[in-house]
C-alpha cells in the first residue's frame, strides 16, 4: 500500500474535504481524488461516500486513517532516526584502515600522530584485491597501497610516491653480482594488478628475474634476514630508513645497484576508498602523512 496515498487520505480524513486537504498538500483537487481512488482500489475498502457538494468518511475510511496514523509517523521519523544512530556510530567507530605490513607496521607512527589524539585506530592486514573488496564490504573505511586493483565502486587516490630500493646489510655481498644475490620475497601472491606485479614488494615480476631464496610471510622476518647477511630485499626506503633509525651501525641497510632495467623503482602509492565515501578532514590528513612519510629522509620518526 502506498504511503503517501495513506498520508494523502489522512489529511483528507482530517480536514473533511478534499479542496481543504488538496490546498495543504499543495495538490489539486483532481489528482488528490484519483489517489484517494487509488488507493480505495489498493485495500479494497469503500473510504469515501459522496455527501451534498461535498464528501463523508466510511467507518472503514475512519479504521484505516486511525490505524495509519502511527505508521506513518513511524516513516516520518524513520530517516532521522537513522541520521542519529549514524552521528552515534560515527563517534564511538574507530577509523579502519586496511594495508599490508610496509604500512600497518612502518607507517603506524606517522599515521598517528596525525590523527587527532581521540582518534581510535583499527588496523587490519589485507592484501591489494582482498583490501577493496573490503572496501566495498564496508569492512574497512580506507586503505593504503601501492599496487592498486582496478575494482568497481572503488577510488585509488594517488598522494605520494616511495623509491623502491635493493637493500643489503651493510658490508654484505660485497662484489656478488644481481644474479647472484640471495632474495628474500612475501609469500603472497598477487592477482588483478594492471602492471604484471605478482608480488607484495612490487618487483615487477615477469620482466626482471631475480634469484628467490627465502619466502616469507612478515616483512620483519624479511628485515632479519637482511640484518643477518642472508639476504637481500626489494624495501621502500622509508622503512630502511626506518629500520637504520633503530638497529646498531653494523646491521644497517644499504642499497645496491639493481639490474638494467629495473629504472628508479619509484612507486605511486595510493589511498583508497568508496567511491560514494566523501573525502573528509581525516582522508586529507592521511594524504599529509604519507607524503611526509614517503619522502627522503621522512620515515615519519
Amino acid at each position: 500500500m502506498d504511503s503517501d496515498r495513506l498520508r494523502y487520505f489522512s489529511v483528507v480524513v482530517e480536514t473533511g474535504s478534499i479542496r481543504k486537504a488538496a490546498e495543504i498538500l499543495r495538490l489539486s483537487p483532481a489528482a488528490l481524488s484519483k489517489a484517494v481512488k487509488l488507493l480505495e482500489s489498493e485495500s479494497g475498502l469503500r473510504l469515501l461516500t459522496p455527501s451534498g457538494r461535498g464528501i463523508l468518511v466510511t467507518e472503514s475510511g475512519r479504521e484505516l486513517a486511525a490505524r495509519a496514523r502511527p505508521l506513518l509517523d513511524g516513516l516520518s521519523q524513520l530517516a532521522s532516526t537513522v541520521r542519529e544512530q549514524e552521528l552515534r556510530d560515527n563517534e564511538t567507530r574507530p577509523l579502519r584502515v586496511g594495508s599490508f605490513e610496509v604500512f600497518t607496521t612502518h607507517f603506524l607512527g606517522a599515521l598517528v600522530e596525525a590523527l587527532p589524539e581521540e582518534t581510535s585506530l583499527l588496523l587490519r592486514e589485507v592484501i591489494p584485491g582482498e583490501l577493496e573488496r573490503r572496501l566495498n564490504d564496508r569492512e574497512i573505511d580506507v586503505g593504503i597501497t601501492y599496487i592498486p586493483i582496478p575494482t568497481a565502486g572503488v577510488d585509488h587516490h594517488e598522494v605520494a610516491s616511495v623509491d623502491m630500493a635493493i637493500y643489503v646489510r651493510t658490508g654484505s655481498f660485497r662484489g656478488v653480482p644481481f644474479e647472484r644475490l640471495p632474495f628474500v620475497v612475501p609469500t603472497q601472491p598477487l592477482s588483478g594488478s594492471p602492471n604484471k606485479v605478482q608480488g607484495l614488494d612490487g618487483w615487477p615480476d615477469g620482466r626482471i628475474d631475480r634469484r628467490i631464496v627465502y619466502r616469507v610471510a612478515l616483512m620483519e622476518s624479511a628485515l632479519e634476514l637482511c640484518r643477518r647477511g642472508k639476504a637481500a630485499a626489494y624495501l621502500p626506503s622509508f622503512v630502511a630508513e626506518l629500520h637504520n633509525a633503530t638497529v646498531r651501525s653494523e646491521l644497517r641497510l644499504k642499497p645496491v645497484n639493481g639490474p638494467r632495467g629495473l629504472g628508479s623503482g619509484r612507486q605511486p602509492v595510493y589511498l583508497v576508498r568508496r567511491r560514494s565515501d566523501p573525502e573528509d578532514p581525516t582522508f586529507r590528513k592521511m594524504a599529509r602523512a604519507l607524503r611526509l612519510a614517503c619522502r627522503p629522509g621522512g620515515s615519519g620518526v
